[in-house]
C-alpha cells in the first residue's frame, strides 16, 4: 500500500509540476528557454511525436519520483515543518540539477544561454513542487 501512495504522490506532483509551476514559467522563463532553443535548430527538437512527449512525461515522472523519495528517507531526521523540510530536499535535488546542467553547459557547443534559463526554470518548478510536496506528503503518506 505504500508503493501505490507514493505513487500516488508522485502523480499528483507532475501534476502541480505542469498546471502550477507551469504558469508561473511561461510567465517568467519559456519565452527565453524556447527561444534559445529556436537560435540552435541543429541542436533541438521543438516539434515533438507521441512517443517523445511518452518519455518526456516519464522522465519527469521519474525526477520528481526520486526527489520525493530523497524526501520520504531524510524527513525523519530533518527539522522543522513539512513544507520546510522539502523545501530543503528539493533545493538539494536542484542543486544536483544545476550542477549537472552547467557540466553539460561547459561541454558542448551551443550557446550558454539555454543552460542558465533551464537552471533559472529549474528553481520555479522545484520550488513549486517542493511546496506541493510539503503540504501533500502527509495527506497522502500517512495511513
Amino acid at each position: 500500500m505504500t508503493v501505490l501512495r507514493f505513487v500516488v504522490l508522485v502523480v499528483l506532483l507532475n501534476v502541480v509540476r505542469y498546471l502550477v509551476a507551469g504558469v508561473l514559467e511561461q510567465a517568467l522563463v519559456l519565452p527565453q528557454l524556447f527561444g534559445a532553443m529556436a537560435e540552435s535548430p541543429e541542436y533541438f527538437r521543438t516539434e515533438f511525436a507521441t512517443w517523445d512527449w511518452v518519455t518526456s512525461y516519464l522522465y519527469n515522472f521519474v525526477m520528481w519520483g526520486v526527489a520525493a523519495w530523497v524526501f520520504h528517507l531524510l524527513r525523519p531526521v530533518l527539522k522543522g515543518g513539512d513544507v520546510a523540510a522539502s523545501l530543503k530536499v528539493f533545493g538539494l535535488m536542484w542543486l544536483m540539477f544545476a550542477a549537472v546542467s552547467a557540466i553539460y553547459m561547459n561541454h558542448y557547443s551551443h550557446p550558454r544561454d539555454f543552460y542558465l534559463w533551464n537552471i533559472l526554470d529549474a528553481v520555479i518548478a522545484f520550488a513549486t513542487v517542493a511546496v506541493a510536496n510539503g503540504l501533500l506528503y502527509r495527506r497522502v503518506m500517512d495511513r
